[in-house]
């Protein structure tokens, strides 16, 4: 008998697909970290996976499995970060004013100056990647918006409540609104008293003004 109708005993006639090795995920909250950290540091256009991948001392190849993308590990890293946790316990500080102030002033993801810095690249992200514009709108606008219209709901009593239901509503985007202009419009990014002119030169004034 020939050679030609041979089945090797030792290899099964439906070979069995190898598995890869499980992805190692105990590095995901370092690398999405640094990934912030560069996001903080220049625009988006000019991070690589590259360069946060030697941030981590992490091989290239650890990363691009995890996220076969740029866009992939920075949509991973905005979701990491949550929204921001005045959205879970609103300020008291004993007036609106401060409590208005105290959200610009958070120590969420290391204080203004950083995070003022991150949103900027976040910013410049949007404008080529409409995933990365959706992720920035549900995980940061958004929830900032509802922050400030809680707060201006809870400072706002009895019939000037419903009397200004509708201001309120339009008030609360007033503050990432006119932030999101500034960091899109190529100018300086917004300084604290950036911040502090539009909460008493514009939310304030437009909240308590009696003009239908």
């Amino acid at each position: 008998m020939g050679y030609r109708g041979f089945v090797n005993p030792t290899r099964s006639a439906s070979p069995t697909r190898r598995m890869g090795r499980p992805i190692d995920r105990s590095s995901d909250a370092l690398i999405l970290s640094s990934a912030l950290d560069l996001l903080a540091e220049r625009d988006y256009e000019r991070l690589t996976v590259d360069e946060v991948a030697a941030r981590t001392g992490k091989a290239k190849t650890t990363l691009y499995r995890r996220w076969p993308t740029k866009e992939d590990l920075v949509l991973a890293a905005i979701s990491a970060i949550g929204r921001p946790p005045e959205f879970d316990m609103l300020p008291e500080t004993g007036s609106l004013r401060s409590d208005l102030l105290a959200v610009i002033d958070s120590p969420w993801l290391g204080g203004a100056p950083r995070r003022t810095s991150i949103f900027a690249s976040l910013t410049s992200a949007t404008r080529s990647s409409e995933r990365i514009a959706r992720a920035v709108r549900a995980e940061v606008t958004e929830p900032y918006v509802e922050i400030y219209r809680r707060l201006l709901s809870r400072a706002v009593h009895g019939q000037d409540a419903a009397h200004r239901a509708s201001r309120i509503r339009m008030l609360a985007e007033v503050i990432p609104a006119m932030s999101t202009h500034r960091l899109g419009s190529g100018s300086e990014p917004p300084s604290r008293d950036f911040f502090v002119s539009v909460v008493d030169d514009v939310v304030l004034p437009a909240l308590m003004s009696t003009t239908p």
